[in-house]
């Protein structure tokens, strides 16, 4: 006798839908279809439309003026052939080449080779600059499993953030900590920091965003590109900074205490640069984003640090109550009384 195999369910089909789980929808800007859809109780507005700001990308953008050398004020090199350098890259990436005419790959583990998309690392191989490529579509943006097992965690810790969204933040982070060193007699002669402009391509596609049930924002739309870079100075290091150095972890977590943990405090992150011995901070991507940092916390060490994150996303993965995910979905959203009334409304 066959017996019918029935599908496996996660949950029963006799529950009720919840209509105020947040939702996106991603599409090509100018393009109806296709858009592509998530629904996850995880998503946030502040992360998803407040990340990126237009006025400021735009303020920042790589001059066509010349630059000088950080280590050579002598040398310069005109911004016009950076930009052409860049975007003889960008071709090269989209045809998934794996090594590239002017850049040496610095770390590409964030990187869908395949999709061709997230972050890859690079270092310019005839002048001292670094470049970190963002590239995503609307199809990838959602498939926050698709780069790895790290970005995964991020996008639950910090209510839907990926890399892409974290890259617009790394200025106007850096601006914020200069001035906060600034303020400080301690720190102000012992950290330095890398120059940094945003870049588009030419021909730049823009992912549009739509919102639902956003927390208490409700429906909201954003737009920002699919692919763009940032370009720094490169940082002649005398050495990294080293977990089992104990000056190193007490110097470095000190600085992060100082900074209200706007900065991320994996030691890697902190260079002791060549003749000067300052500190270089090269990753300045705003650390509240990254894991959803609601609060300021302060750490003695690094193995409180540790401790710390790793509760913080079990939480967030596994031990959510229902009146906490309501909490943060939305105060404002009621539940729909008629059939349908679960589909976005119309753009």
């Amino acid at each position: 006798m066959l017996v019918k195999e029935l599908p496996v369910k996660g949950r029963s089909v006799h529950r009720p839908k919840d209509h105020c789980l947040p939702r996106i929808e991603t599409r090509w800007k100018g393009k109806s279809k296709p858009f592509f859809t998530l629904t996850n109780s995880h998503l946030e507005y502040l992360p998803l439309f407040e990340s990126f700001n237009k006025d400021f990308f735009c303020k920042n953008i790589l001059p066509n003026k010349k630059l000088t050398y950080r280590y050579e004020p002598t040398k310069t090199v005109p911004g016009k052939e950076l930009k052409k350098l860049i975007n003889k890259l960008f071709q090269e990436i989209r045809r998934t080449n794996k090594t590239y005419s002017d850049f040496t790959i610095l770390r590409s583990r964030d990187f869908n080779r395949r999709k061709c998309s997230g972050l890859i690392i690079l270092k310019c191989k005839h002048h001292p600059f670094v470049v970190k490529v963002f590239i995503e579509t609307p199809e990838t943006f959602i498939k926050h499993n698709s780069k790895g097992l790290i970005p995964a965690f991020f996008f639950h810790m910090a209510g839907g953030i990926n890399r892409h969204l974290l890259g617009f933040t790394r200025i106007k982070n850096l601006e914020k900590i200069k001035k906060m060193i600034a303020k400080s007699e301690n720190w102000t002669n012992l950290v330095t920091f890398p120059r940094k402009w945003f870049f588009m391509p030419k021909k730049t596609k823009w992912i549009e965003i739509s919102g639902y049930n956003i927390g208490a924002h409700g429906n909201q739309k954003t737009s920002l590109p699919g692919t763009y870079c940032i370009i720094s100075d490169w940082v002649n290091a005398e050495r990294i900074s080293s977990v089992f150095n104990r000056e190193d972890r007490r110097k470095c977590m000190q600085l992060c205490n100082y900074l209200d943990l706007v900065i991320d405090p994996h030691i890697d992150n902190f260079l002791i640069e060549k003749n000067t011995k300052k500190v270089a901070i090269v990753d300045t991507e705003d650390f509240h984003r990254v894991v959803g940092l609601k609060e300021k916390k302060k750490f003695t060490g690094y193995f409180s640090w540790f401790s710390h994150m790793a509760a913080k996303c079990l939480h967030s993965l596994f031990l959510r109550t229902k009146r906490t995910r309501r909490s943060i979905q939305s105060a404002q959203c009621d539940m729909p009384k008629k059939k349908g009334a679960d589909k976005p409304p119309k753009a």
